[in-house]
């Protein structure tokens, strides 16, 4: 059965159609579909037919009898003027593509009159033409045109559904469509359809407010861009706003989107802060640049409640996604919730407690507690890691999650979520324990050189995660890791580079990445080498009931489930410490 008989949308433009899904199911092996297809503004298609590299784009009418007989001429003259519109689009834009487009009413019987009309004969199917076609699949064929040039079909079907893509994947799991090749500024990028799941579940939108958890990898970011360029092209005069956390997020979803949606003017992407700094500008908030560089929080906070008590009536955006939820605090959240409209709106959020860095994890209490879902949909399936990876983040997860119920055991809730492997390997997890700081370093210049002279992997394709660029010792001295790896990188003659906010997954990287916790954390390596993990502060806790000691421990267990899931093949733990000094080593190691 075709996936793509359960997607499920409360938005007309991309509900499901009874007679859709009856036409899904007679659907032959030779057949390719993308569903709900908006080639042009103003052109909403239910379904993309392709075969043989012939297309037609369809639209299913529920048009009943009655109210044919009633419009008749209006209704031929409304599907006649949309059949134009296309024409005209494709004329316009150059595209030496062979298509039709046909509308199917599955409830009209249409009688004699029409027998001499060119647009009804060669547009528009009715009951008993239906029928015939649901009997025989093959006299479908003759609404088809010539056959394209694949290279052509392809770059066509990528113009007119971005929104089903991603950017430089490195697996093309939808093995129906071709990775499809491009260049932009002189850089050569590629293309991935999604596959059918994730369709479904970026076709699925419904009105109100819907929650997607899952661990890293499982593609949360993928459906959240996909979903708002979707709506952003089925309602081109409403607007959309997308908000995440982090510049460095941020940046990478500004690049997909201007590389994918070429015409977009109604989605914006902003971090939260950036998007208040917006409103300041356009309201004529009082903004004290000076103390911000001084206390940035604080000032920044003091800003926040000008917004809050001056901006009224701010139902600015029928569709608002969060990325990186898990990091906004609730008032923050409420606040956000204001501009929607007052009704109809769609309202994302999209989170992994796991990866939760930031000031706000407090894993006593849920930041969504208040918020109705009408829906929340956990994704399981990773799409970024081996299998061998996969098993190790899942032991990883179920062990924090025991040890922290063993701590509390009142916490109700997994911190931490399990994933399902989709991409096969053999590449195993190493945990290399090491005497001293110098031995650890001599041991990520030696991991490096054989991912690269045994492995085949380029520079740029490998990772160095680190906590901190730095670290104030309990004697007074101070640590400059990241300096001196550097040093021992220059020494090596291995070339580098530093993750930052404008470093993203699509960016061209001259060389091995270097990167604290918090630069790493949108970016993902075939290699990942973690290292110094010594410098977390949280590797036991001293005192159990202290909540706050707890709560600072899985601040430190996430940001190493964040580091190891970093690496898509290859991953290595460098330690200095062991089982008896650092109850995160041995949660790490029992996972192996």
């Amino acid at each position: 059965m075709n996936q793509y008989i359960n997607i499920n949308s409360q938005l007309d433009a991309l509900k499901i159609k009874e007679i859709e899904k009856s036409f899904y199911e007679k659907m032959n092996q030779d057949i390719n579909i993308v569903p709900k297809v908006t080639p042009f503004k103003g052109i909403n298609t239910d379904m993309l037919y392709i075969k043989d590299n012939k297309i037609l784009f369809i639209k299913f009418m529920d048009t009943t009898e009655d109210l044919f007989f009633i419009l008749e001429e209006e209704l031929v003259e409304v599907m006649n003027e949309e059949n134009d519109l296309l024409k005209l689009k494709m004329a316009q834009n150059n595209k030496n593509i062979f298509y039709n487009y046909i509308f199917i009413m599955p409830y009209v019987e249409l009688d004699d009159d029409y027998k001499n009309n060119e647009f009804v004969n060669n547009h528009i199917i009715d009951k008993t033409k239906l029928q015939n076609i649901m009997d025989n699949r093959d006299l479908i064929n003759d609404y088809l045109k010539e056959s394209n040039n694949e290279i052509d079909l392809n770059l066509f079907i990528l113009e007119i559904c971005p929104e089903y893509y991603v950017v430089n994947d490195k697996d093309n799991l939808n093995k129906k469509f071709k990775k499809i090749s491009f260049y932009n500024d002189d850089y050569k990028y590629s293309a991935n359809m999604i596959e059918d799941s994730q369709m479904k579940d970026v076709i699925s939108i419904k009105y109100g407010n819907t929650l997607f958890t899952g661990g890293s990898g499982t593609g949360k970011s993928t459906i959240m861009i996909s979903r708002a360029m979707k709506l952003a092209r089925v309602y081109p005069h409403h607007k959309f706003l997308i908000l995440t956390d982090s510049k460095q997020a941020c940046n990478e979803l500004r690049e997909k989107s201007q590389l994918l949606y070429k015409g977009n003017n109604n989605l914006e992407i902003y971090t939260f802060s950036s998007f208040v700094f917006k409103l300041a500008k356009k309201y004529n908030l009082i903004v004290d640049y000076n103390m911000l560089k001084k206390d940035f929080e604080k000032t920044f906070n003091n800003l926040l409640k000008q917004a809050k008590n001056i901006i009224k009536n701010k139902h600015m955006f029928k569709g608002i996604f969060i990325d990186e939820a898990e990091s906004f605090s609730k008032s923050n959240i409420e606040f956000i919730r204001e501009f929607l409209y007052k009704s109809k709106f769609i309202f994302n959020m999209f989170s992994c407690d796991s990866i939760n860095i930031s000031t706000n994890l407090n894993i006593f209490k849920g930041v969504y507690d208040d918020i109705e879902f009408e829906e929340k949909i956990f994704l399981d399936k990773n799409y970024r890691q081996s299998k061998e990876l996969v098993e190790f983040g899942n032991n990883y997860a179920k062990n924090a999650n025991e040890y922290i119920k063993y701590l509390r055991n009142n916490i109700n809730h997994n911190e931490f979520y399990e994933t399902k492997a989709i991409k096969s390997g053999n590449k195993a997890v190493d945990i290399i324990k090491v005497s001293d700081l110098d031995e650890q370093i001599s041991s990520v210049l030696w991991e490096i050189e054989y991912l690269v002279s045994k492995k085949g992997l380029d520079y740029s394709e490998i990772g160095i995660i680190y906590p901190y660029n730095k670290k104030k010792l309990k004697n007074g001295k101070t640590i400059y890791f990241q300096y001196m790896l550097k040093k021992a990188l220059e020494e090596a003659e291995i070339p580098y580079i530093y993750a930052e906010d404008n470093l993203t997954n699509i960016s061209k990287k001259l060389g091995v990445t270097m990167s604290n916790i918090y630069t790493i954390r949108n970016l993902e390596y075939k290699a990942i080498i973690v290292c110094q993990l010594e410098m977390l502060y949280n590797h036991t806790i001293n005192d159990k009931e202290q909540d706050y000691q707890i709560n600072d421990f899985v601040g430190d267990l996430n940001k190493v489930y964040l580091a190891i899931n970093r690496a898509c093949d290859y991953l290595s733990i460098i330690t200095t410490f062991n089982e008896n000094s650092s109850d995160i080593i041995k949660l790490l190691i029992e996972s192996k």
